[in-house]
């Protein structure tokens, strides 16, 4: 037992956390431990070396070193909790250390903590510089807080200070292309995201957002070259036998292409890398689904419970979920509006999880210490998602459903969920995961929400004289070359119509202009609507006559939207799901004369409905019954439906058998 003085300690033992009279034995003990350590750490060791720093920084515990080397060993070990708190303590012996400061700021982005993150970067010494690396990571944390500004901000410091930095140059063009992407700077995003590829010609995901980026601003030529620089791309891929970079996204490939061979060949990619530095867990769980209170714990995975359109769709849906058979769990990333919407939600569930401070692995501990038995993941590989919590496989039934319209390429997910037109069962090569079909569609809608009360053609900025409105409101990065030609031909063959777009950017608005006026049509048949909240939006739907839909990413709430309001969709199918999704809600509907399977059939149709309008009043006229007897617009209905192939799913594991393809079974009655 040590003895314990009032007297003054010397200053080296002080540095140290010693006593003056034990300071030589203990401080040779300590470096002992430092030197073991090492070693242990360079024969990959690295329990038995965190073992021995830990004594160390007991015994030294004012000495940040021996806490920075714990930290970095605990961080091997993935005990992320434990290596936050103590390089937290190294930081706080000295906040003048940069490099303390920026392995801190590096774990807890890594545990989405990024508001802490921020704020350790913050409280570095004013008197120490900000280097590229401090400037990266502040731009990191900033993009997954959505702060795009601050993502340009701070992703343009750490590109100008990163000279002879290639790995921190390349991370930070890439976040500055990201966030001038969000802030409406497409034209410069996709520069960032070329020179990106200039630098290494395996990085398919800046071919991809390249592409993206030109699709965004309507540049066309420029599209035109990053789609052969991303062909280019695929084919040194192939041909060398390279692991490409992702992007962490095929999501931009969806809008080009509805090749399902190459969606599901990037898809695997991308899941690949959002393992890496992981150890996924490889073999599925054989184990029976959980039924804590005789009920099945349905898990939801998603960052978009507020206003957004994924909350739009399901509300009704979860209000209809039999909570004698589901006891529903939310695990939740994204930001509190305090909206109605995210309060109807939040009410329908048991459970309510926020999780943007947990790291992958404490959300996958905590699903599992839920007992989740299916657990259902609703971004995919969208803006929030978090794919790799899905490959610890917290859930014995994993599902991928409603966020990510294609295959997730994760052979953690064991079924998607589909229908008979989005995902036909002879579409199962196409797809890593099971194909699971609702009878009807797989998406649903919600029957309570309010039909608002039209607005005026002048309130809107439409001619009073139009003798019919085509309309398209999907984003502009969906509008491609073709189907805008055959949108001018369209026009060109019914006069006096209009065509009305919802592109915000005056850049792309002139290029679609000119490209009117390049296929000999007058570019002020190009009408512009501005950006409007969501009841004001469809309070102007009902002035359209005809949605045309885009291709090869057509319409998904968009085109739920507009048939809601009585407008008819025409829709042009493909192979992939992004391209089938209206043609689901028409099929739903039982309005398949709407759905076209090729571009000139796409525009015989627009132009025959145009031109006959007694065939066309006839055919609202069936779309506004349709839209209340139909089981479209059903959300109690469709919550049947899920919860009997959700039991089907259940079935199969609880018989010890493997997800299989689950044909869509009769609805009830």
């Amino acid at each position: 037992m040590s003895v314990i003085t009032s007297a003054p300690r010397p200053a080296a033992a002080r540095v140290f956390g010693l006593s003056g009279s034990q300071g030589q034995g203990e401080r040779g003990s300590v470096q002992r431990a430092e030197i073991r350590g090492r070693e242990l750490l360079r024969k990959g060791q690295v329990t038995a070396a965190r073992d021995q720093f830990l004594k160390a920084a007991r015994v030294a515990p004012g000495k940040p070193l021996y806490w920075l080397l714990l930290a970095q060993c605990e961080h091997r070990l993935g005990q992320m909790v434990s290596a936050i708190q103590n390089l937290q303590k190294a930081f706080e012996l000295n906040r003048g250390d940069s490099e303390v400061c920026q392995l801190l700021a590096d774990f807890l982005i890594e545990s989405h903590q990024n508001v802490e993150a921020i704020l350790v970067l913050d409280a570095l010494k004013a008197d120490v510089g900000r280097g590229a690396r401090w400037h990266l990571a502040k731009g990191k944390a900033f993009l997954a807080l959505l702060d795009f500004n601050g993502t340009v901000r701070e992703c343009s410091a750490a590109l100008a200070k990163s000279a002879h930095l290639p790995t921190v140059r390349n991370a930070a063009l890439q976040g500055l292309g990201h966030g001038l992407r969000k802030v409406g700077g497409y034209t410069e995003a996709a520069l960032c995201y070329r020179m990106l590829l200039d630098e290494n010609p395996l990085d398919f995901g800046a071919a991809l957002c390249a592409a993206h980026a030109s699709s965004w601003a309507c540049d066309w030529v420029g599209l035109a070259e990053d789609f052969e620089r991303l062909r280019l791309c695929i084919k040194h891929v192939e041909s060398s036998g390279q692991r490409p970079i992702t992007g962490r996204s095929p999501f931009p490939l969806i809008t080009l292409t509805d090749d399902p061979s190459i969606l599901r060949w990037a898809a695997v990619f991308t899941y690949q890398e959002h393992c890496a530095g992981m150890q996924p867990v490889k073999q599925r769980s054989t184990r029976c689904v959980p039924r804590p209170n005789g009920k099945v714990r349905l898990g939801l995975l998603s960052s978009d419970f507020h206003v957004h359109a994924t909350s739009i769709l399901i509300v009704e849906f979860l209000e209809g979920l039999d909570p004698d058979r589901f006891e529903l769990f939310c695990y939740s990333g994204g930001p509190d509006d305090h909206s109605d919407l995210r309060a109807r939600v939040r009410r329908t569930a048991a459970c309510w999880v926020e999780t943007a401070d947990l790291s992958s692995a404490q959300l996958a501990a905590r699903i599992s210490e839920d007992q989740i038995g299916v657990l259902v993941e609703m971004k995919g590989y969208t803006l929030g998602a978090r794919m790799d919590v899905l490959a610890y496989r917290p859930a014995p039934i994993q599902v991928s459903w409603l966020g990510y319209p294609g295959t997730t390429g994760a052979p953690c997910m064991d079924y998607v969920i589909g229908d008979p037109v989005v995902t036909p069962l002879d579409a199962q090569p196409h797809y890593t995961e099971c194909i699971a079909q609702m009878p009807h569609c797989y998406q649903p809608n919600d029957s309570t929400r309010l039909r608002a009360v039209p607005a005026t053609r002048q309130q809107c900025g439409l001619p009073e004289d139009a003798t019919f409105v085509f309309a398209s409101f999907n984003m502009a990065y969906k509008i491609v070359p073709e189907v805008f030609a055959a949108w001018c031909a369209i026009l060109l063959a019914t006069p006096g119509s209009v065509l009305w777009l919802l592109v915000q950017q005056d850049t792309a608005r002139k290029r679609l202009q000119e490209a009117a006026r390049q296929q000999g049509l007058d570019p002020d048949r190009l009408i512009f609507a501005p950006f409007l909240s969501g009841d004001l939006h469809r309070s102007r739907l009902p002035l359209a006559d005809l949605c045309l839909d885009t291709f090869p990413c057509g319409g998904h709430t968009t085109a739920s939207d507009a048939l809601w309001a009585g407008v008819p969709v025409l829709a042009l199918m493909g192979e992939s799901f992004a391209s089938r999704v209206a043609a689901s809600l028409l099929h739903a509907l039982g309005m398949d004369e709407l759905v076209c399977l090729d571009i000139d059939q796409y525009m015989t149709a627009a132009i025959g409905w145009a031109r006959d309008r007694v065939a066309f009043l006839d055919l609202k006229a069936r779309l506004e019954t349709a839209r209340t007897q139909s089981p479209l617009f059903d959300g109690r209905r469709f919550a049947g439906d899920f919860e009997r192939l959700l039991l089907r799913m259940v079935e199969r594991q609880d018989a010890g058998l493997p997800p299989a393809p689950l044909a869509a079974e009769a609805p009830a009655a």
